[in-house]
């Protein structure tokens, strides 16, 4: 019969926590209005304290954040080891030029001709990181700078 053993753990420091945030680009952003809660999945960029993603100007999504922008965001990856990283913050929406020329160069690493981004019917998402916390298994590489 297996027997599952869990793995030992470490806590990552800020540095790797936030080195990582960098290294991905999804993740699932968990919300909550009354008792109802609601986990999507998100292409997302991180940028000094703050995660960047986009949405449909209208939707589930964008309703629940409107009635409380409280959220928890999540990151993992499982396959050098496993870590995952859990933020905790408030979502500002934007859906000016700047706003979106910010979220699109972190998404793609290229700028993003600014008649189309004003074209771009969609709203931006900033996560303000008030918190945040990552652990990771004892046998977890990073992947090379």
């Amino acid at each position: 019969m297996y027997r599952f053993v869990h793995r030992q753990s470490r806590e990552l420091s800020q540095g790797e926590t936030e080195r990582f945030l960098g290294e991905h680009s999804y993740g699932r952003l968990g919300l909550c209005l009354e008792n109802e809660p609601y986990v999507v999945p998100v292409a997302y960029g991180y940028e000094q304290g703050r995660v960047y993603f986009h949405s449909a100007r209208q939707g589930k999504k964008l309703d629940f954040i409107k009635k409380n922008n409280k959220v928890c965001f999540e990151v993992d990856e499982w396959q050098k080891g496993w870590a995952s990283i859990i933020c905790y913050g408030r979502v500002i929406l934007r859906d000016d030029v700047e706003a979106k020329k910010k979220c699109f160069t972190l998404l793609t690493g290229q700028e993003i001709n600014e008649e189309h981004l004003r074209d771009m019917r969609v709203c931006i998402g900033i996560i303000e990181v008030e918190e945040m916390s990552g652990r990771c298994s004892i046998d977890f590489k990073f992947s090379s700078p």
